[in-house]
């Protein structure tokens, strides 16, 4: 029997109108809501918008950001609780916010009741956002959403395999990707995005920004390209460079079938690739990992 799940990747514009930090933020959250009140009259049962969307275009220091976003988490909720109780629609918002004193980046799940599920919190923060005082997560929830089960990576996550790999441990169907990475050349983020659809049997839902409708797309700029990814590494929907929503209906009873993957004939994937894991071989994963010092490019040994 089908069960049909229809996703919502929504690219937001990159830059948003407003002279100071805090009208930009207001900006921010107002696009969001247009275009979440878009998916869901699109029909979309669950819809993602890219990383920290409210300080998307905001110059962020460690003085002011804990005044500026203080307030972050309830105004999402207070914007789009209703938006998501409208259309009966699941919205993953990856926020910049303060909770319980700390600066987090973190992603809030809010069900199609408009109540909050969960929240998910960066595990592999950056330097600059340690800079401005970013505390990292350290753990991997996966949510209920409307039948499916979905997981969060944020951004730098997914320069770590293990993180999609324990979301799906931790029994993901969909794993969503915000982020904030801009285009360093086709090939390689043709392979960041759909490689932890191929690696784990699941769909993987990479959402960035786009550039203004008036410029041409370079490289450099956000990525765009939000998508929904099979877990046979095919591209189902792709917004492409300018804002706008990638969204198609899925089965989740479908899974990717792999022939003469561990035996002869058609078998799901999924179940066999987690079967024949050998987690008593990886202690390497666990290894306490010096620290070494930072080098520059011009500076490294040849």
């Amino acid at each position: 029997m089908k069960r049909p799940f229809t996703i919502a990747a929504v690219q937001l514009p990159s830059s948003a109108a407003g002279r100071s930090p805090a009208a930009r933020q207001r900006a921010n959250f107002a696009n969001a809501a247009h275009w979440l009140n878009e998916a869901g009259q699109r029909g979309a049962d669950i819809a993602c918008v890219g990383e920290i969307f409210n300080a998307v275009g905001i110059d962020l220091h460690h003085t002011d950001v804990p005044r500026l976003v203080r307030h972050a988490e309830a105004e999402t909720l207070k914007r789009f609780a209703p938006i998501a109780k409208k259309h009966r629609m699941v919205i993953v918002a990856p926020i910049l916010a303060l909770r319980d004193g700390l600066v987090r980046n973190v992603a809030v799940v809010i069900d199609e009741t408009g109540k909050v599920t969960g929240r998910y919190h960066k595990v592999h923060c950056i330097e600059h956002e340690k800079e401005f005082g970013v505390v990292p997560g350290d753990a991997w929830p996966v949510f209920e959403a409307k039948g499916a089960r979905i997981g969060v990576q944020i951004c730098h996550d997914n320069s770590f395999p293990e993180s999609a790999r324990c979301l799906a441990l931790n029994g993901a169907d969909i794993i969503f990707w915000p982020h904030l990475m801009s285009g360093w050349g086709g090939e390689f983020m043709d392979i960041l995005m759909r490689a932890p659809a191929i690696h784990n049997g699941i769909h993987h839902v990479p959402v960035s920004y786009g550039c203004p409708e008036d410029k041409s797309w370079m490289p450099g700029m956000m990525l765009g390209r939000s998508s929904i990814i099979a877990p046979d590494a095919v591209i189902l929907a792709d917004a492409g460079r300018h804002p706008g929503i990638a969204l198609t209906t899925i089965d989740l009873a479908a899974p990717r079938i792999a022939e003469m993957f561990t035996r002869p004939g058609d078998w799901v994937w999924k179940i066999d690739m987690l079967n024949d894991r050998r987690p008593d071989t990886y202690a390497e994963f666990n290894r306490e990992h010096k620290r070494l010092k930072p080098v520059p490019a011009k500076h490294r040994k040849r």
